[in-house]
């Protein structure tokens, strides 16, 4: 059988010429977007100013320096303590609702995965600024409700508890993936031995989903390690330096840093990479494949007390993100903070500031828009390709693809923003006219590299439902490999590129990362001018511009949701067959 771009008659081409050549551009267009970058981050942790300083010199001292510079050293306590709390606090929530969702049934049930995953899509930084405006002690929760939750919530425990309950949906979604299929002989078998209930959820049920647990927790980990927009948000409430935001301050910040980026960018990626291994080794120890033939999808039988717990579900609700949502909304229509919920106090002014002719907030959203546009497309274009070398090809650098993909989905966007810095901004680049830093381009392939594993992964599922004979028979037709991608392989997966299309699009809006770092300084992006309003005391605009951004980014992720089912082939909503 041949592969989908190798050629089946004459001709005098190499077999295998096409995808060989297909798979080298992949290979080369990912070294560029990813591998370069962190390259330079880790040459940057050793030798700081590399290219960028005259006097730069090679010093693998500086990795020791974080026991001795007070900074360093606590921008890595910090960040190890709450991602260690948020993952603990987090993964066990998401854990116990994932087991709940999917063992009992009560009226409200699904209320528990759409929070999940309006949680999952919204920003970190948003989030953490409609908490900021909640528990201050001049916030909502004071001038509202007469209560100052302040001690609690700015606090090294209450910021623990905080970012659990904004990064817990990777726990729960993770668990609830692997509870879709239930094999009730194993419980049954313990009960009929006279286990309780209780005993067979802790030693039956819960470590045959080890993998399962063990991947949230990482998940939590991870995301909270190498999330910049939650310390950018309390920053301005609390200080707490953590390595995201320490990263961002020796870049952004006179003087420049050179070297406290490279080395808590190093000890970054290191710690990442060291949790990755020890959950692959946690779950590689021991077999877990328990299904068997009698396996049946979960149907969890009515609760015995469905009013409790439909009212934990609200409860986890507007605590989760009723609160930072309601908060922001209530602060968008608020003349002030200390007015309250009066009507006396309630405005427009802030949204018609928005719309009013010279909005540096519409423009800074035009811009984003247009970069995530650019970004979406490019990043969408890009996974095809690389889904079809992984699926279709015998490319042999198929393996190199697969880990440059999977590396750099664990790479925070913070350090891959710096590494693109101390690329691009390389004065031989500039000498050559290649020099990016600066210009708005180097914003899309930022967007396109952090969004490619994700896009990637969206597209390989449609991309192997499609059998090979399809794409052999187009072949033998005579057709060339780029009209067989065109016209056999497209429409089949049609529906999966628009949902990667969509899902870049709404990440790439809010990407503060990476217009954090890379934006020019007159180039108005929507993420920076959200937090620098937020920064100047301007909290209306500032909510205002995330609530109107946010209802641009669900009317278009409809959109295409609309347009998706389209390509289906299947009916509108709302009529039947």
């Amino acid at each position: 059988m041949t592969s989908l771009l190798e050629r089946t008659r004459g001709g005098g081409r190499r077999r295998g010429a096409p995808e060989n050549a297909l798979g080298w551009a992949v290979l080369a267009l990912l070294a560029v977007l990813v591998g370069l970058p962190l390259l330079f981050v880790v040459v940057q942790g050793v030798a700081p100013g590399l290219g960028l300083e005259r006097d730069w010199s090679v010093r693998p001292d500086l990795l020791g320096e974080i026991v001795r510079r007070p900074l360093w050293q606590a921008s890595l306590a910090n960040s190890l303590t709450l991602a260690s709390g948020a993952m603990l606090f987090g993964g066990v929530l998401g854990t116990a609702l994932a087991f709940l969702r999917h063992t009992v049934a009560f009226p409200g049930a699904r209320l528990l995965d759409g929070v999940a995953w309006a949680l999952l899509v919204s920003p970190s930084f948003v989030l953490a600024q409609g908490w900021v405006l909640f528990a201050s002690p001049s916030g909502v929760a004071v001038n509202t409700l007469g209560v100052d939750p302040s001690p609690l919530v700015f606090s090294p425990a209450g910021l623990v508890v905080i970012t659990g309950l904004v990064k817990y949906p990777f726990a729960y979604l993770a668990v609830s993936a692997a509870l879709h299929w239930d094999d009730r002989s194993y419980r049954q078998a313990a009960a009929l031995s006279g286990a309780r209930p209780w005993t067979v959820l802790r030693t039956v049920r819960v470590p045959l989903l080890t993998p399962a647990v063990a991947a949230g927790a990482i998940l939590v980990f991870v995301d909270v390690l190498g999330d910049f927009g939650l310390p950018a948000a309390l920053s301005a409430a609390y200080p707490y330096p953590t390595l995201p935001y320490s990263i961002y301050a020796s870049v952004r910040q006179s003087p420049v840093s050179f070297e406290l980026g490279g080395v808590l960018s190093f000890y970054l990626v290191v710690v990442i990479s060291a949790a990755v291994l020890l959950y692959l080794r946690a779950v590689r120890g021991s077999r877990y494949d328990f299904l068997t033939g009698s396996a049946a999808p979960a149907s969890p039988p009515p609760a015995r007390i469905p009013v409790l717990w439909s009212g934990l579900t609200a409860l986890l609700a507007a605590l989760t993100f009723g609160v930072p949502l309601g908060t922001s909304l209530q602060v968008s229509f608020s003349r002030t903070l200390h007015g309250g919920l009066t009507p006396e106090n309630m405005t427009l002014e802030h949204y018609a500031e928005i719309f009013a002719g010279g909005s540096r907030m519409l423009e800074g959203l035009a811009n984003s828009l247009s970069i995530a546009l650019a970004a979406a497309a490019a990043t969408t274009l890009l996974a095809f390709l690389t889904g079809v070398v992984l699926t279709f090809t015998r490319f042999r650098g198929r393996f190199l693809i697969d880990v440059a993909g999977t590396v750099s989905l664990a790479v925070p966007g913070i350090v891959l923003a710096v590494g693109y810095i101390f690329l691009w901004n390389q004065p031989v680049l500039a000498d050559l006219g290649l020099g990016l830093y600066g210009h708005p381009a180097l914003l899309v392939l930022a967007g396109t590299a952090g969004a490619l594993p994700i896009a990637v992964r969206l597209q390989l599922g449609a991309l192997a439902q499609v059998p090979p004979g399809l794409l052999n028979a187009a072949a033998l037709s005579g057709a060339r490999p780029a009209t067989r991608l065109r016209t056999v392989l497209v429409p089949l997966v049609a529906p999966a590129l628009v949902s990667s299309f969509a899902a870049v699009l709404a990440s790439g809006i809010f990407d503060l990362a990476a217009t954090t770092m890379l934006a020019p300084p007159s180039f108005a992006t929507l993420p920076v001018e959200i937090l620098a309003e937020y920064d100047r005391g301007g909290y209306g605009y500032a909510t205002a511009g995330a609530v109107v951004s946010a209802a641009l980014v669900l009317l278009l992720t409809a959109a295409s949701s609309a347009i998706g089912r389209r390509l289906l082939g299947g009916p509108p909503s709302g009529r039947r067959t």
